[in-house]
């Protein structure tokens, strides 16, 4: 007979099992007895932020740069409400957010009581967790289910944790009160949790399958995710095998192949693979915006950033001239693979072979019982064998300087033009100063299009909301991608960019990385206002103005008299200024919270965001 324990003692091994290490939330009076479990335990910490939409953010950022769960509790209604902006975030980008909802009794729930909290409207107890299911891969709602037996609520529990796990997307669970202290059976802590598709796959389970006709013996398979996008038959070994023929019988005609690498080769911990398969084969290899950093990008493969028609030209030339294009991940948006806001790129569909997370097609076909993680890994054998007798020698690459003298990548830094720090001449500076392993965030406008080009060290991590684009993220995501990384190696820096007016949206975050002892590197650009809005529509309009702060008051006002976290503020108007702080040896050294104002003018902005700027102008004004 199994141990009986109580449901939040479940809830919280069941949490460190996924190796989470740090919560996420703001406490209320319906969470407040389960915050009691995880403060009580020394193996995981209660962070505590400003305000749940930060939490949100922090849940994300963790999740990014750890490549596993992330977890936010809030409080029912009010809590869970605002959390929901940066729950949606993690679902368009895929990113696996547990949130947890403090709620209250089953008692009350059932007698309809009018509590504090509720929307004094019929059936208000469950409007909120309604709210959430479509920002939900899965929903544990213990208020509904009857406790039968003493494995029903952590079954249900068990089962929102694993479709997070495997589908790399939000999952949702209230516990009302009476549950926290439930007795339960521990029988369910033995049951293995599934490995997180957001992490590389074990050693064991990454061989690949065998292409047909090879005479290869097939491993045992990684277990089907499941998804809101389930098909309706199960993965079958016979398909994948059929589908690895047909893509590497493709690959041995074509004699200018390239490998796009996108969002969710990182999301499914599949970059890796990828690596293989590209060092292996001899291929080209470019990422997407949002694929930025997967690869090595001083590799002589690499080819740099595509970005449909705002890339560089050289870079749109080799990808739209190519025959055959292994597409890894797709997760394709207006801000990455735009042309005049049509969502088209110029490259054939006949030729291109999309791997995704839930299927795979190949030119008009479709393949809905295979998978990214099924699929991938079988590819780098086959694409290995065939890469001798393909119709096209392998690519020797180019060196990094190569890659700069033909344009492919931004980094040679060019003289200022003046005593202002513009665009053109920072982010080829500041990519001359990151360090090997920084984990490197960057907030929705200029920041983000700034380093789209830029060449990254090979080690780096870069985050950066594209897709969702909602400003302020950065700030809270910072917070947890610098505990993720301290957890990593206490010595890996993480930078943050973010544009003053996003700044304000998020502010608080920064006292919670004081309180919390983090010492990421934070430069605010300060360019007086919104200036990806003005790039796009309202060049001397009134609404894309901010209140200017004062941000050398910042870091003081947010430590108070009693913080112990060290601290130092800087204020650079040139680039001479800046380049002496870059190069100063105790300024490298991640000792200290930094914030790093940089004195920018009014109306410059990255030559990428001009472009789509534009763009999207004139996608916004089409009837």
């Amino acid at each position: 007979m199994s141990e009986k324990i109580e449901f939040a003692t479940y809830v919280v091994e069941r949490l460190k099992q996924s190796g989470v290490k740090q919560v996420f939330g703001v406490p209320g009076d319906f969470n407040l007895e389960l915050l009691d479990y995880i403060e009580k335990d020394p193996e995981i910490q209660w962070v505590g932020n400003a305000n749940e939409l930060n939490a949100a953010y922090a849940a994300d950022g963790y999740a990014r740069v750890k490549g596993t769960l992330a977890v936010i509790i809030t409080t029912f209604g009010v809590g869970e409400l605002s959390a929901l902006c940066g729950i949606a975030g993690a679902l368009a980008e895929r990113v696996p957010v547990l949130h947890i909802v403090g709620a209250p009794s089953t008692s009350l729930q059932a007698k309809e009581s009018l509590l504090h909290h509720t929307l004094n409207l019929p059936n208000s107890f469950t409007t909120f967790s309604t709210m959430s299911a479509p920002l939900s891969c899965s929903q544990a709602l213990l208020n509904t289910i009857a406790p039968k037996t003493d494995t029903t609520w952590t079954e249900a529990f068990d089962k929102t944790l694993q479709d997070v796990l495997e589908q790399c997307r939000p999952g949702y669970v209230e516990i009302p009160t009476d549950a926290i202290h439930a007795k339960v059976s521990s029988a369910g802590l033995k049951d293995k949790l599934p490995h997180p598709h957001s992490a590389p796959p074990p050693e064991s389970t990454a061989t690949s399958l065998p292409v047909a006709g090879t005479g290869g013996k097939a491993p045992n398979a990684l277990s089907q995710a499941t998804s809101t996008e389930v098909p309706s038959a199960p993965a079958s070994d016979e398909v994948t095998a059929h589908v690895v023929e047909d893509i590497a019988a493709r690959f041995q005609q074509a004699k200018k192949p390239v490998v796009l690498v996108d969002a969710c080769a990182g999301r499914f911990g599949m970059a890796g693979e990828v690596r293989k398969l590209v060092e292996g084969s001899g291929i080209r290899v470019f990422e997407t915006p949002m694929g930025k950093s997967l690869m090595d990008e001083h590799h002589p493969l690499f080819g740099g950033c595509y970005a449909g028609a705002n890339s560089l030209p050289a870079v749109k030339e080799e990808v739209e001239s190519a025959d055959f294009v292994l597409y890894v991940g797709a997760l394709k948006s207006d801000f990455k693979l735009s042309s005049s806001g049509s969502f088209s790129v110029n490259i054939d569909p006949k030729i291109t072979i999309e791997l995704h997370s839930f299927t795979t097609n190949i030119g008009y076909a479709s393949y809905p019982t295979t998978d990214i993680r099924h699929v991938l890994p079988a590819l780098v054998p086959a694409f290995k064998k065939v890469a001798s007798s393909r119709a096209a020698e392998p690519s020797e690459g180019e060196s990094v300087k190569e890659k700069l003298e033909t344009g492919v990548v931004e980094g040679i830094v060019p003289k200022p033009e003046s005593d202002e720090i513009k665009h053109a001449w920072l982010w080829p500076r500041m990519g001359k100063w990151f360090a090997d392993t920084d984990v490197i965030i960057t907030e929705t406008g200029t920041s983000s299009f700034g380093l789209t080009n830029v060449l990254l060290p090979s080690h780096s991590t870069y985050i950066a909301q594209i897709l969702w684009g909602a400003i302020g993220w950065s700030v809270g995501a910072c917070l947890g991608a610098a505990m993720a990384a301290v957890e990593q190696d206490k010595n890996r820096r993480t930078v943050l960019f973010v544009g003053d007016g996003s700044l304000q949206l998020t502010i608080q975050e920064i006292g919670t990385m004081l309180r919390r002892d983090v010492h990421p590197y934070l430069f605010v650009l300060n360019n007086d206002g919104y200036e990806i809005e003005r790039q796009i529509h309202g060049w001397t309009a009134a609404y894309n103005d901010i209140q200017l702060y004062d941000h050398q008051l910042i870091l003081p006002m947010l430590a108070g008299k009693k913080c112990k976290t060290p601290y130092q503020s800087y204020a650079v108007h040139t680039p001479e200024e800046l380049n002496a702080l870059l190069e100063d040896k105790e300024f490298n050294v991640p000792d200290r919270l930094r914030l790093i104002e940089l004195y920018m003018p009014r109306g410059d902005a990255p030559e990428g965001l001009v472009r789509q700027a534009k763009l999207t102008a004139e996608a916004n004004a089409r009837v």
